[in-house]
C-alpha cells in the first residue's frame, strides 16, 4: 500500500464514521501513545503539591516519543503533550508523550483547557472519578473537550 493510498484510504474512513478532519487529526495514535499513568490515587493527585512534585520529561522520553511519530528530535520544535495530563496522575513514560500538533480549533490551548477542567470535576467537584477522568482523555481528549470543556459552556 502506498503512503497516497493510505493517506485516501484514512481520509475515506474518517468521513464514513463521521469523524472530523481536524479532530482526527488531533488525536494520537493509540499504538504509539497508548498513555501511560503512575500509580497515584485521588487523594495523591488532588494534593496541592503534587503537580509541583512532577519531574520534567527527560531528553530520552522526548527523543523517544518523537520517533515514533517519525519526528527527528534535533528539528522538532512543537509542543509536547502528556496524553493523561501529569495533574491526573499522567507520567513522563513516552507511551504517554505525543507531539501535539497546533491547530486553532483543537490545539495545546484547548488540551490544556480540558486537563484543568478535569483536575476541577475530579479534585474540587468531586463530580468525576479520577480513573474516569483519565479514561477519557486516553480514548478520546477531542471528544472529552467536547464533553466536559463545551459541553459545560
Amino acid at each position: 500500500m502506498t503512503v497516497r493510498t493510505a493517506w485516501l484510504s484514512f481520509m475515506t474512513a474518517a468521513v464514513v464514521v463521521g469523524v472530523p478532519a481536524f479532530a482526527a487529526a488531533q488525536l494520537p495514535s493509540s499504538f504509539q501513545t497508548p498513555g501511560g499513568k503512575g500509580k497515584a490515587n485521588e487523594a495523591q493527585v488532588c494534593a496541592a503539591d503534587f503537580e509541583a512534585s512532577a519531574k520534567p520529561i527527560a531528553k530520552w522520553q522526548r527523543d523517544q516519543a518523537l520517533e515514533r511519530y517519525g519526528k527527528r528530535p534535533e528539528d522538532f520544535t512543537g509542543e509536547l503533550d502528556h496524553l493523561i495530563p501529569v495533574g491526573l496522575g499522567g507520567n513522563n513514560d513516552p507511551d504517554n508523550i505525543w507531539p501535539l500538533p497546533s491547530n486553532k480549533d483543537m490545539g495545546p490551548e484547548q488540551k490544556k483547557e480540558l486537563d484543568l477542567k478535569l483536575r476541577q470535576l475530579v479534585c474540587t467537584d468531586k463530580t468525576v472519578k479520577l480513573k474516569d477522568a483519565q479514561d477519557a482523555v486516553k480514548k478520546d481528549w477531542v471528544k472529552a473537550y467536547n464533553q466536559y470543556v463545551k459541553g459545560a459552556k
